[in-house]
């Protein structure tokens, strides 16, 4: 389904009919498309995937920023008929989900963070990464894979971590990165009391595990899952593992709710 936004397209797909609903976004220049083989392992959920502006299916025609990008999951949520749900994201997506729930809170149930990279890059700080990805974007590309897959050498899965991220332009690569500058300073994150589960593997080279723990502190109602021997992307590599601890946090959140 192609949702209209001002500035973009947005491509939500939604799979089953269950009582609970995941509402799940990717990081960076990752779509939607992450989340589908742990969408496998949830067939009692409604299981919806976004590709937040940008990446994969959707498009942009304006600038990107985290309150857009925040904005867009609550149109696709009116536009999908979503009642309170999960909110779920992977690396970067979770500053967009993290602010999604500033704005209306009252539309989640309980939120799912996996490999959270939701802090704030200073001005610059992305310049050297920028410039790699200008001289050879496919090159980059695989080299940011294989540091996300620390935990295997499937080429299978390279091959398409591949093809789903150079669907983004440099440009959309380079905004979504340039975007993170705009996030409020860790000290200005309110204590969201919704209910959070925080899972991040202990390999992670992309997102270091240290950013989970002092999430968890920061809000009002965390708890941190570390996934022994597993990198940044355990909903690709470990699916029915990362599945059952969202299986039972929604169960959990949805009967206090």
């Amino acid at each position: 389904m192609f949702i209209q936004r001002p500035g973009a397209q947005l491509n939500a797909l939604s799979f089953g009919q269950g009582s609970l609903t995941l509402l799940a976004v990717g990081g960076w220049i990752g779509s939607g498309e992450q989340w589908h083989l742990l969408f496998g392992h949830l067939p009692h959920w409604r299981c919806i995937s976004v590709d937040h502006r940008g990446t994969g299916a959707s498009t942009r025609s304006g600038p990107i920023t985290v309150d857009d990008m925040a904005d867009d999951l609550l149109a696709v949520a009116d536009a999908l008929q979503v009642g309170p749900c999960v909110l779920a994201a992977e690396s970067s997506g979770a500053a967009v989900a993290l602010r999604a729930v500033q704005r209306a809170p009252r539309r989640f149930i309980g939120q799912v963070l996996v490999g959270a990279a939701w802090q704030r890059k200073e001005r610059g700080e992305s310049d050297t990464f920028i410039d790699s990805l200008r001289r050879d974007y496919t090159g980059t590309l695989r080299s940011f894979i294989d540091n996300c897959l620390p935990e295997t050498d499937s080429v299978e899965l390279r091959r398409w971590g591949l093809q789903m991220l150079t669907r983004s332009s440099i440009d959309d690569a380079v905004d979504l990165l340039r975007c993170r500058e705009q996030i409020a300073p860790a000290d200005q994150l309110a204590r969201l009391p919704l209910p959070t589960l925080l899972i991040h593997g202990d390999r992670d080279r992309i997102a270091p595990l240290q950013g989970s723990r002092d999430l968890a502190e920061r809000l009002a109602c965390a708890e941190l899952h570390v996934l022994p021997g597993l990198g940044h992307v355990p909903i690709v590599t470990a699916p029915a593992q990362v599945a059952a601890l969202i299986d039972e946090f929604g169960e959990r959140v949805a009967l206090a709710a």
